[in-house]
């Protein structure tokens, strides 16, 4: 019994050294932080203030002043330590290294403050300078694996940061809930705010800054005798190797699939190729120093990852070339194409120089690009502005105003103010002086709202003048073959975007829908509209969405419709192919038409396999 007592008195003192040890631990890495990152500190500091303030709605910034603000701040800091770093692994003093880490915070603070005023695409800058973290000390200098060994380190703490995060926001909390419940007081409802942001803001970034190793030279040894390297080992030999293996050989084999059908890829291609070869670059910079102990599929990656690319990227090629030959340049085309463009640079690269390849290039070419993209020429903001300018520019012989407006159809009109709305997306929307008055447009407190006045004065929001449209029912006789189909849902209203729904209403009565085979209902009801922008129908039906093709079909039940002026009986049914692969029948029933001869909507009986819409 006693010797039990020794143990858990042993236990608990063994508790306590470690919570101490740890607590100091923390005190002087906070300390070390504080003289490696002071300018940094002063701007953590800086931004939990203003931030806690914000709580109490009297730091006297708007909400959008306020976001902008927090982001200087956080850019300045990126900068700032990324300085830091690169003077500190040359062995730079003191003063120099916080001369420098003023300077940058300025400099990137002010450029994101300022934003696309001063030509400057703040998201891409501060995700550049927040990558370019681990990268500054090796910048002409250091390895390979003593920058793997640092950025897995920083990663670490970084994460220890967020845990430290957890914890002071539970035990706060919990302290706070206690003596309000032991003292019967009842404190403001704003705490809890206060304690969240003050975590995120102050206590995580410290921590974090703490933990940023102090060693650039420093190599972990590679053996199955560490845990820790054998961990990593574990994860990317065992997990992540493998399904990258699969992954590249199901985007092969739908290559094969379009040489052998001659069908285009899908819209989807584009995010799934980029997300692949993220997914790759990540994992080859983390299989540098483990790959003999990796296991087969790891050792097998390393050889091979260029090759699993290089499908893979002329398929994301051609779906980055149509999105922008048919809609221009965009924020997420640039970098959807950025990204493909990175990576076709390092698989060449990975080719001509295997066997002096460094991962610092995997790391350091897309950082680099991401941080080219911010600014200048051939930034994010002036390659949006000069496509989105082009392609309005195109649809005017003389120039833009009012009147050259109403002569547009309604598909011509939609394609102007997405125009318009992506040009203020990157505060271009001066780029529209050569085309009309912009100057004489009121100015609003941000781009979008500048661009919805642009897009008043233009009158872009009036529909063309409408005609009196007709409605023609069509009566089915001969009976209807439902096979391939387990549902129908009666009486489904398809209207364009921009036509009224001149639909009857006796459709309303009718049951909503039904099992095609036993007649019990299942399923949500259908929902659908046609996008005259893309000649498409979009259906919906519980929470899956799916687009049809349906430009063919849709002039074949025009010219069916305005042919007639009163009931037709056996109009054909439509048999569409959605992009998800999905299959529908309609049964149209009656068409309104307008005055010439355009289908301004349509009502019909949807026949659809439950299965396929509930994946």
């Amino acid at each position: 019994m006693s010797e039990m007592k020794a143990k858990q008195a042993e236990g608990t003192s063994g508790s306590r050294s470690r919570l101490a040890r740890f607590t100091r631990s923390a005190i002087m890495r906070t300390g070390n932080a504080l003289a490696r990152f002071p300018v940094v500190i002063l701007l953590v500091l800086i931004a939990s203030f203003v931030a806690n303030l914000a709580i109490e709605e009297v730091s006297g910034f708007a909400l959008e002043d306020l976001l902008r603000l927090e982001a200087a701040l956080f850019a300045g800091a990126a900068a700032a330590v990324a300085a830091a770093l690169f003077l500190e692994a040359r062995g730079m003093e003191a003063a120099i290294r916080y001369g420098a880490q003023l300077l940058a915070a300025f400099l990137f603070g002010s450029a994101v403050w300022f934003g696309l005023d001063w030509g400057v695409y703040p998201p891409a800058l501060i995700v550049g300078l927040t990558l370019a973290i681990p990268l500054a000390p090796y910048l002409g200098r250091g390895d390979g694996m003593s920058f793997w060994t640092f950025t897995v380190f920083l990663v670490i703490g970084t994460m220890l940061a967020f845990a430290a995060v957890l914890v002071f926001v539970l035990g706060v909390v919990a302290i706070i809930e206690m003596i309000a419940f032991l003292f019967d007081l009842n404190p403001p409802t704003s705490v809890n705010r206060h304690i969240v942001v003050t975590a995120l803001t102050l206590v995580g970034p410290l921590f974090a800054l703490g933990r940023v190793p102090s060693q650039f030279d420093e190599t972990v040894d590679i053996g199955e005798d560490e845990h820790f390297v054998r961990g990593i080992a574990l994860l990317a030999g065992w997990v992540t190797a493998p399904l990258a293996l699969v992954a590249g050989l199901v985007l092969y084999l739908y290559g094969a699939k379009i040489l052998a059908t001659s069908v285009v890829p899908k819209g989807e291609i584009g995010w799934i190729v980029s997300t692949f070869s993220l997914l790759v670059v990540l994992l080859r910079i983390a299989a540098e120093p483990i790959q003999k102990i990796g296991g087969v599929a790891l050792r097998l990656f390393c050889r091979i990852w260029p090759w699993l690319l290089i499908l893979p990227l002329g398929l994301l090629a051609y779906a980055v070339w149509t999105r922008i030959e048919a809609e221009g340049v965009t924020i997420a085309r640039y970098y959807l194409a950025l990204e493909g463009l990175g990576a076709a640079i390092l698989t060449v690269l990975a080719l001509l120089r295997r066997r002096q390849f460094d991962i610092r290039w995997l790391a350091g070419i897309p950082v680099a690009m991401v941080l080219l993209s911010a600014f200048g020429p051939q930034g994010v903001a002036d390659a949006v502005g000069r496509s989105q300018a082009d392609r309005i520019a195109r649809v005017f012989t003389g120039e833009l105003d009012a009147k050259a407006v109403e002569a547009l159809d309604a598909r011509a009109r939609g394609e102007i103010r997405s125009r318009i709305y992506a040009l203020a997306e990157v505060d271009q929307l001066d780029r529209l002086k050569n085309l009309f008055a912009y100057d004489a447009v009121a100015r609003g407190n941000t781009p979008r709202e500048t661009a919805r006045a642009v897009i008043v004065a233009l009158d872009l929001d009036a529909p063309p003048q409408q005609e009196s449209s007709v409605t023609i029912a069509f009566a089915r006789t001969e009976p209807v073959d439902i096979e391939g189909f387990d549902r129908i849902a009666f009486a489904v209203r398809f209207g364009a975007a921009t036509a009224p729904d001149a639909l009857s209403d006796e459709a309303q009565n009718r049951p909503a829908l039904k099992d095609a085979g036993q007649g019990s209902d299942a399923a949500p009801r259908p929902t659908g509209r046609i996008d005259r922008e893309t000649g498409q129908l979009i259906v919906r039906i519980g929470g899956t969405t799916d687009r049809f093709a349906l430009e063919s079909k849709l002039a074949e039940t025009e010219r069916e419709a305005s042919a007639q002026s009163g009931r037709r009986s056996d109009l054909a049914p439509l048999e569409l192919e959605g992009r998800g692969g999905r299959s529908i029948r309609l049964l149209v029933t009656q068409a309104s038409v307008a005055g010439e001869g355009e289908l301004a909507g349509f009502e019909a009986d949807l026949l659809f396999r439950s299965s396929e819409w509930t994946r």
